[in-house]
């Protein structure tokens, strides 16, 4: 422990004491994606560690101090909603209402805080802006207060253990957990649905087919070795709006109901070839091709253009199941989006923040609860 505290000292000495221009990220200086290789990223990180070093032993004023340093000093950053978030838990479990609520309030607002935490951030507004404390209702309050459809079915479990995984007998008699189970409701009781468990897997694969030409396109420095499998400003806002000709190109391909044939032309042009996010194995083209048939090209053009514009933020926390169907023999089809919960599992804030965006989107999603029943079918 002792090694671990000189580090988080060294660390937030270093960073308190780095000079204006080594500790932001500038269009004069490096490119934001090199931002990573920078020593103030490195201290940040280590600092990012500590605090949950701090909250473990429940030595909050710590955390707390180190929280603050890192908002302070490092403005242009994809953690800030992480750091705004434990801040204002973490002066919550000190009895600083106030503080923690202002903490959240500015976290909320903040440019660099986005998907799952800024949505976090929202939520804690709301339950800690009660009267007196704040008479004004947030503009967002009635989309945080979405409801969410859900549906519940029930399984056989093989045990009921706390802590135990969730693991069920299925509709065939097999044990499965509960995602396979829901499979298994969707494609006999749920309506005939063909799926996959796929959670964001299978959205990455299509982005990358999809968009191979956007990720792959020459934009300078984004490429310095030839084994790259992306862009380096993937993950930064660089990525989108360096390529949005290029991109929007080929989202109104996408639109405009092309989905399918690009797909086809990019799997036969690259298959083999790695690419991140590109799962050659996994998928196979006859079910991508039905996918992306399924959805349809508004929503699946806006779902791109969504991951495009800020791939690092909302590449995790979709959907578990993606589900599709045909309904007549000329193709028309539709999809389903369904994340499981098992017993005593509650959605993530990244979880509930994607099936709002993807309800904008006009995608079919629901909650699907499983609970244990104790006789047998």
């Amino acid at each position: 422990m002792d090694l671990v505290t000189r580090c988080i000292d060294l660390s937030e000495n270093r960073l308190c004491t780095m000079p204006k221009q080594e500790n932001a990220t500038t269009r004069e200086c490096l490119p934001s994606f090199f931002s990573r290789f920078s020593a103030s990223w490195v201290y940040s990180k280590i600092l990012t560690l500590g605090v949950s070093v701090y909250e473990r032993d429940r030595r909050y004023e710590d955390a707390i101090r180190i929280l603050k340093i890192l908002l302070s000093k490092v403005a242009c950053d994809r953690r800030r909603g992480y750091w705004a978030l434990r801040l204002s838990i973490d002066l919550e479990h000190v009895g600083r209402a106030n503080e923690s609520l202002s903490t959240a309030e500015g976290g909320a607002i903040d440019p660099w805080v986005r998907a799952g935490s800024k949505f976090a951030l929202q939520r804690r507004v709301l339950r800690l802006s009660k009267p007196p404390r704040r008479w004004k209702v947030p503009s967002y309050a009635d989309y945080v207060k979405r409801s969410i459809r859900e549906v519940s079915i029930e399984g056989r479990p093989l045990n009921c253990e706390t802590g135990a995984k969730n693991v069920f007998y299925g509709y065939d008699g097999e044990l499965c957990g509960v995602e396979q189970l829901a499979l298994q409701y969707y494609a006999d009781e749920g309506g005939g649905w063909q799926g996959t468990h796929s959670e964001g897997g299978i959205w990455m694969t299509i982005f990358g087919l999809l968009m191979w030409d956007v990720m792959f396109s020459d934009i300078q420095d984004v490429f310095q070795s030839k084994f790259q499998t992306a862009p380096l400003d993937l993950e930064t806002d660089d990525f989108y709006k360096s390529r949005k000709d290029l991109a929007e190109s080929q989202l109104k391909k996408i639109q405009d109901g092309m989905a399918e044939e690009m797909l086809i032309s990019s799997w036969e042009l690259h298959q083999g070839t790695s690419c991140q996010g590109v799962n050659w194995v996994r998928y196979s083209l006859t079910d991508l091709r039905a996918v992306v048939a399924c959805i349809g090209g508004h929503r699946l053009a806006s779902l791109l253009r969504h991951l495009a514009v800020d791939y690092r933020s909302w590449s995790s926390g979709m959907p578990d199941l993606l589900l599709w169907r045909f309904l007549d023999e000329r193709g028309g089809g539709e999809a389903k989006l369904v994340e499981v919960k098992g017993p005593r599992d509650q959605l993530s804030e990244q979880q509930r923040a994607w099936i709002l965006v993807l309800m904008d989107f006009g995608f079919d999603v629901e909650v699907c609860k499983v609970s244990p029943v104790t006789k047998r079918r």
